[in-house]
């Protein structure tokens, strides 16, 4: 079974309602989704990159603030590489 996993960002929660919502797509589709939810910049990503980097398929969500993704997101991103 294919495995997804759905990394994001939720500054108020409407990104999160939206990750739930791919989430339920994946599932719906008979895949395994994996909700990782990225708290904020300066929490330990390890477990959430190693997860990530286990699943077959990514799914990115983040809110934008002055046109760019949020900072907790941007952490993560940065952390990725």
């Amino acid at each position: 079974m294919a495995k997804v996993a759905v990394v994001y960002h939720s500054g108020y929660g409407h990104t999160a309602v939206l990750a739930a919502s791919a989430a339920q797509g994946v599932r719906d589709a008979g895949a395994q989704a994996l909700l990782l939810k990225v708290d904020s910049g300066a929490q330990d990503f390890d477990d959430l990159l190693a997860q990530a980097s286990d699943a077959d398929a990514i799914i990115f969500g983040a809110p934008t603030y002055m046109g760019a993704a949020s900072a907790g997101f941007k952490a993560f991103a940065d952390a990725s590489s």
